[in-house]
Order: C-alpha cells, then structure tokens, then sequence
C-alpha cells in the first residue's frame, strides 16, 4: 500500500473510533437511576446508619433520598419514624443524627421514595455501652507509655554514641600506625 492509500484508511479508522467512543463513553452515566438498594446497620451506639447504591452499576448514590427509620424491639417497644440524614463520611451513607435505639434486639426497617421506592428491614442488638475511661486513667497510662519509651530511647542513644565513637577510634588508631609504618 502507498502512503496515499493509508492516509484515508488511518483517517476513516480515526473517525471510527471517535464515534465509538461518544457513542459508548456515556453508557455508565447513564446507568445512573432506577432502582435502588438499601442497606441497613447499627451505628454502634444506639443509631442506624444507611448504604444506598444503584442495582444497575453498583455505584453509591449521590443523589437526594429520604430514608426514614421505624423499629420495633422484641419485647414491643416501638422506636420512629426518624429521617436520617446524609453523612459527610462519604457518598451514599445516611445515619440518625442522635442515638434512638435502647438496649435490646430491633427489627429496623428503611424506606425512601426518592429518587426511586425502595424499602429492607434488618434485624440487630443494640448494647449498653461500658462506661468511658476517665481522663485520670488515660493519663496515667500515657505517662507509663512514655516514660519507658523514653528509657529505651536513652538506651538506644548511648548504644549509639558508643557504636560511632568505637568506630571513629578505630579509624584513627588505624591511620595512625599507617603513619608511623611509613
């Protein structure tokens, strides 16, 4: 083939592939909307926190949605409706904004209609909490902490100012009987 040839051939093959790709690029923005799946937990203090994503591509939703809680506790305490609110820890988590859940065994179920009707129900154990450490304890660990680092950290520098003066004697105990051989 000649270079007249190949010039419209390589040309066509460009277009080609540029058209593909308009055509085909935008299919996972697209994928966006219809259906979606919840996914439901307990925040570890009495709260519930919500994963939301699409069924289509699996990717979290970033849009508004109005997830609202009801829950009832095996021995018949009720807890809700409470909205939950979108979390700045990443996109598609919304969670209580304030612990609503005692102690004890909860059938917690979510439902949103927007963007799209979805609903799921979990069942979980909520726990009591043990009491917080007093700061009296966590600086009295700290203090422990420290002061053995520090014993190790004065071991480690003498360890080492040896360690450079040994070899700085070597050397000019060496040079020097290099010196007197001469």
């Amino acid at each position: 083939m000649t270079k007249t040839v190949l010039r419209p051939f390589g040309a066509a093959l460009a277009l080609l592939l540029a058209a593909a790709f308009v055509l085909l690029a935008p299919g996972a923005a697209r994928a966006h909307g219809g259906p979606i799946q919840l996914t439901i937990g307990p925040d570890g203090i009495g709260g519930v926190s919500l994963y939301a994503q699409y069924v289509r591509d699996g990717h979290m939703v970033n849009e508004i949605i109005d997830p609202l809680v009801t829950a009832k506790a095996d021995d018949g305490r009720t807890a809700g409706p409470v909205s939950l609110v979108s979390s700045s820890e990443g996109q598609g988590r919304w969670v209580s904004e304030q612990p609503f859940l005692g102690e004890g065994r909860w059938t917690v179920t979510v439902r949103t209609t927007t963007p799209d009707v979805a609903e799921t129900t979990a069942v979980f154990t909520v726990t009591e909490l043990d009491e917080p450490i007093s700061a009296q304890t966590t600086s009295a660990a700290v203090d422990d902490d420290a002061s053995s680092a520090l014993g190790v950290g004065i071991v480690g520098l003498g360890a080492g100012v040896l360690l450079v003066g040994g070899v700085v004697g070597a050397i000019v105990l060496r040079r020097r009987t290099k010196d007197r051989a001469v």
